[in-house]
């Protein structure tokens, strides 16, 4: 038997609404997944998956992983300040601001790790399809996947010549355009290059302060060539190189509230520039509205370039080796971000970063008589990265503590640089036990070691009297008489000393899941699983003024027990599935506060010692009659933390219990409606509709009101001509129809509440073409 990975197979849907193909049936059939790093169906896979073919996320309007929360109930987005997504999936996520944090939501494109969130932001340039596995997938693929994983396909090179492209217009002077060209080479070698632009000259966001200054231009630049190479039938080796630019405004937060930095004085700090600044009314509707600094000219620099070598050889009838190497680079080389909201320059910052990180797995799988597939590995990989952040503080009420700019400084500097090394070992069997159960279970031992050195100091264009003679001082109330100078370090530690700060973190886990699959009937499967997922511990990249602000964090455990089942009913009209879950989660990192007795409350990572994630989920798809697929799909999950002491966001002592996470509403749900029919004997007009719901929830873990997130609803439609014979399309498409505003995260920056808000509505129409 050969084993080779086959291509995702979409029939006989009607019309086409997933696929974008016309069926002659009203039949939904197999969808094949590679989830388990084999090709399945994706109905015998005992996870819960939510799938997307390409075709569906270009009409859909997704440019990157951010924009996937509208469509996934559980899976949510937010903006980390730093123009950095971070994802959470079934209440499993993890809100640092630091630039190089990873995530408890893996990202994989065709099975290569993009272990950074900001690594996502171009990932599905010419995809095939996204699958979104949900719950622990540390036993294959590792790398920080507590909450879950975001698994892309693109296409492959084909064997025949195939050429497209399209391109679209938009609301605020917006075009897009893309294009891709396959085919053979030689005759074995094949090829494929796509590419895709998005640019506009018109801001879509306006300033409070002055209604016609704009911000929000985009420029993105997104690119993936690969090379197919077949040698012999039992060998293949596919190479990879992809990459973005994104050279686009980034996005100025809302100012809704004032909330002095320097907590410990209070009001009588806040600089009369922004005690006197109007603020955006929280109830209001307008996405559009917000504030920055006119002075500086807001731009992302943000780039990343990533190869990749695949090479799967099938080296007997019923074994074969894979290998993956890969190496990518990702940063921000000086990205000006307006951060408070505000029209000075309050807590704004200049982002330099880079992070490299370089990967190596190697596994075999095979089948083992009739009954057993088996699966091991290891993989190893080394990461390496800085991060610089210079702070505008000019009207920072931790900088003066009496009225009047600039009394003791301007500028902040802080950096961090680390080094991270992750070794494992894997193996994953799936035994069938009888012709109706069937049990899966794997194992992964990781060793994570990771070492970090960074600080905070007074760069030398920093005015006023000096932070640096603050901080002298303040060495000398613990007992240090030192006299520190401007670009050293101001992070004190308890005796006054102020060397760069430099730690490690050593660590191992052993990541374990088991799965019972019952199979009553062909088209159903029940499923109960008990999994145990890891996420590293590691470093924050804070404004410090204390070395305790650097303590590690542990790592995390997960817990999670799953009851789920897929069904396919009515002659494969319907498929439903559905998920019931429980999550024990320990040392859960959180992003929270120590009391600083001169600055108040500042940010630290913690562990929580216990929560728990309770929730159920289901999707139904279904199509009555030809030409017609209406798909809902629900989400309700219950968050909370059980045991925790810290330092609450007002400074003082907090007992946490009870309280539910931050950035985790409860109920989300959406639903999606496509029917199209032919209008003659070679064109088509397709109606398609879809609604998405997300609840209610906070930034904060204290579950402060200022930072709480009403719950909004998104409605977009389009409507499509098109060729039957997939030739040509024509799409008019709008989306947050009825301009609803929606909270992406409020966080507090210098001396306000600054909301991140979700797009406003935009009209469009996008053409594409074919040639084959």
């Amino acid at each position: 038997m050969k084993i080779k990975d086959t291509k995702l197979i979409y029939c006989a849907l009607a019309a086409g609404a997933l696929s974008g193909q016309l069926y002659a049936a009203p039949v939904l059939e197999e969808i094949v997944v590679t989830a388990q790093k084999r090709s399945e169906s994706v109905n015998d896979v005992p996870i819960a998956i939510s799938a997307f073919t390409g075709n569906r996320l270009n009409e859909l309007g997704v440019t990157d992983t951010r924009d996937l929360g509208n469509l996934i109930p559980g899976l949510t987005y937010s903006d980390s300040g730093y123009s950095t997504p971070i994802y959470t999936l079934r209440g499993i996520g993890f809100n640092d601001a630091t630039y190089n944090a990873t995530s408890t939501v893996g990202i994989y494109v065709d099975e290569v790790n993009l272990p950074y969130a900001v690594m996502s932001k171009g990932a599905n340039l010419d995809i095939e399809r996204v699958e979104v596995l949900k719950g622990p997938q540390g036993i294959l693929y590792g790398r920080n996947t507590t909450g879950g994983l975001i698994n892309y396909v693109s296409n492959k090179p084909s064997q025949e010549f195939e050429a497209g492209i399209s391109a679209g217009y938009s609301s605020y002077n917006t075009y897009e355009s893309e294009g891709y060209i396959s085919g053979p080479l030689t005759d074995n070698l094949a090829g494929r290059l796509a590419v895709r632009g998005i640019y506009s000259d018109e801001g879509w966001q306006y300033s409070l302060t002055r209604p016609n200054d704009e911000l929000g231009e985009k420029n993105k630049f997104s690119y993936r060539g690969a090379l197919e190479w077949s040698p012999a039938e039992t060998l293949e080796m596919r190479l990879v190189a992809e990459g973005w630019r994104d050279k686009s405004d980034p996005q100025a937060p809302q100012p809704i509230g004032v909330v002095p930095q320097n907590a410990t004085i209070g009001a009588a700090a806040i600089s009369p520039s922004i005690s006197s600044h109007p603020l955006v009314d929280a109830d209001t509707d307008d996405n559009r509205v917000a504030d920055w600094d006119p002075a500086f000219e807001w731009q992302l620099n943000q780039y990343f370039d990533q190869v990749s070598l695949k090479t799967r050889w099938d080296f007997s009838a019923d074994s074969a080796l894979t290998l993956i190497l890969s190496h990518g680079e990702v940063g921000d080389d000086s990205s000006y971000l307006p951060q408070s909201g505000y029209s000075v320059s309050n807590a704004e910052q200049i982002l330099d970063a880079s992070i490299k990180t370089t990967a190596l797995e190697a596994r075999i799988d095979g089948i083992w008589g009739n009954d057993i597939d088996w699966m091991i590995g290891g993989n190893i990989s080394h990461d390496e990265g800085f991060e610089g952040h210079t702070l505008f503080v000019d009207t920072n009420s931790a900088l003066y503590p009496v009225l009047g700019n600039n009394l003791i400084g301007s500028r902040i500097y802080t950096y961090g640089d680390f080094n991270a090394d992750q070794y494992a070992i894997f193996a994953n069997t799936s035994w069938q036990l009888s012709s109706t159960f069937k049990l899966d279970a794997g194992a992964r031992y990781t060793i994570d070691e990771r070492s970090f050195e960074g600080c905070s100091t007074e760069p030398n264009d920093s005015t006023g009297v000096g932070i640096t003679a603050l901080f002298s001082a303040v060495a000398a109330t613990r007992g240090s008489i030192n006299l520190i100078q401007k670009n050293e370090c101001v992070t004190l530690d308890e005796n006054g000393g102020n060397d760069v700060v430099k730690n490690s973190l050593n660590e191992n886990n052993v990541s374990s899941r088991i799965a019972l699959n019952w199979t009553p009937a062909d088209d159903i499967l029940i499923y109960l699983s008990a999994s145990r997922g890891f996420k590293s511990g590691g470093f924050p990249v804070l404004s410090s003024s204390d070395q305790a602000q650097y303590a590690a964090v542990k790592q995390e455990e997960l817990l999670a027990y799953e009851l789920g089942a897929k069904n396919t009913l009515w002659d494969k009209r319907i498929q439903l599935n559905s998920a019931l879950f429980y999550y024990d989660y320990r040392d859960k990192q959180l992003l929270t506060r120590i009391l600083d007795p001169i600055f108040g409350p500042l940010p630290v990572l913690q562990n929580a010692p216990k929560s728990k994630v309770q929730g159920v989920e289901m999707d139904m798809t279904v199509t009555p009659f030809e030409g017609l697929l209406m798909s809902l799909a629900a989400s309700y999950i219950e968050t909370e933390i059980e045991e925790f002491e810290s330092t609450g966001f007002d400074g003082q002592p907090t007992n946490f219990a009870g309280l539910p996470f931050n950035f985790s509403p409860e109920l989300e749900y959406t639903f999606l409606v496509d029917y199209s029919f032919p209008i003659s004997s070679n064109i088509e007009l397709g109606f398609a509709a879809d609604y998405s719901y997300t609840g209610e929830t906070n930034s904060t873990l204290d579950q402060n009101p200022l930072f709480a997130h009403d719950s909004y609803n998104l409605i977009n439609a389009r409507i499509r001509l098109a060729s039957l014979d997939e030739r040509w399309k024509i799409t008019l498409f709008g989306q947050n129809l009825t301009d609803e505003l929606s909270t992406v995260s409020i966080i507090q920056a210098g001396d306000g509440a600054a909301r991140y808000t979700g797009m406003t509505r935009v009209y469009g129409v996008s053409a594409n073409y074919n040639f084959f």
